[in-house]
């Protein structure tokens, strides 16, 4: 084979380097088509079409490999699967698509989706309280961080008089043939009793003597981008500014009406909860202090 190649003429060195040639070329051309490839991680994937409110099990999830770029970050990562397994799916996922930390109500999606942290608090939702109620009393919103303790009292001053209709006597025709029977006025003591029923003394009532966890302060200022020239560092967001309060399920609708029939709805930041509920502090209970304050100081002269 080698002499009949030679026989033509062709060098055998020369077909040795340009065989080399080749080979390095090629190896090359790969190293550089696999530099230039994008790197790739690891997320995990439905198996199947996923449809809001489903319970996410093991059997729903794969680890499926993708390319690396700037949209992997809003991915959930394959080795984040345990955080997965037990939530909700709030977004339609279809089969073999990437789950987005947005797309589910999971610890996984924690810092992405508010109402993630339900997953771990079930019986609880989030409440917002605005701060700029008219009548709440609470410090700025500046003062709040995620994971502060509040309490809320609400101060009522007299209870919402009932709307009554008035009904018009009825007339009567006098029949000098009936005898008429004469009716007893209703005692004095009777429409006293009856006013007295209507009215309530002023109260004071801690609606949670163990706090509420404040989980997001909304409507705060904005920093804003460092190549701004702009002098200010921040920018002022003009929405209401509130706070989104975990609270129990039963406790949503006694908030409500606090915030709506409350004369003042005090918010005051707690350092730990206290496990007795209160009975209320009611205006002839700060009379009754008063009085026995007075007396033990007087009487102590």
């Amino acid at each position: 084979m080698l002499k009949r190649i030679a026989s033509t003429g062709v060098n055998l060195a020369v077909l040795g380097v340009s065989v080399g040639i080749f080979l390095i070329a090629f190896i090359a051309l790969n190293a550089l088509g696999a530099a230039q490839k994008p790197p790739t991680v690891s997320v995990l994937s439905a198996t199947h079409d996923l449809n809001i409110g489903d319970v996410i099990t093991a059997g729903d999830l794969a680890v499926k490999t993708v390319f690396q770029d700037e949209v992997a970050e809003l991915y959930i990562p394959g080795e984040e699967v345990t955080d997965v397994v037990g939530g909700v799916v709030a977004q339609p996922i279809g089969s073999g698509q990437p789950v987005f930390r947005s797309a589910i109500v999971a610890q996984a999606a924690e810092g992405t989706r508010l109402s993630a942290v339900l997953a771990k608090y079930p019986g609880f939702s989030l409440f917002p309280l605005p701060l700029d109620a008219m009548n709440l009393v609470a410090p700025d919103a500046e003062a709040f961080l995620p994971g502060d303790l509040v309490g809320v009292t609400v101060v009522i001053s007299s209870r919402p008089q009932q709307l009554t209709t008035p009904i018009p006597e009825p007339e009567f025709i006098l029949d000098p043939n009936v005898v008429q029977v004469e009716t007893t006025p209703q005692p004095v003591e009777e429409e006293r009793a009856d006013a007295l029923s209507r009215a309530m003394p002023p109260l004071a009532k801690d609606l949670f003597p163990m706090g509420v966890r404040v989980i997001s302060v909304q409507g705060l200022p904005q920093p804003t981008d460092s190549t701004d020239s702009s002098n200010s560092s921040f920018t002022i967001d003009e929405g209401s500014k509130m706070l989104i309060l975990l609270v129990p399920n039963e406790s949503r609708e006694v908030l409500s009406l606090a915030l709506q029939q409350g004369d003042s709805l005090v918010v005051s930041l707690m350092a730990r909860g206290d496990a007795d509920p209160t009975a209320g502090f009611t205006y002839w209970d700060f009379e009754d202090l008063f009085k026995s304050d007075r007396e033990e100081i007087l009487g102590g002269k």
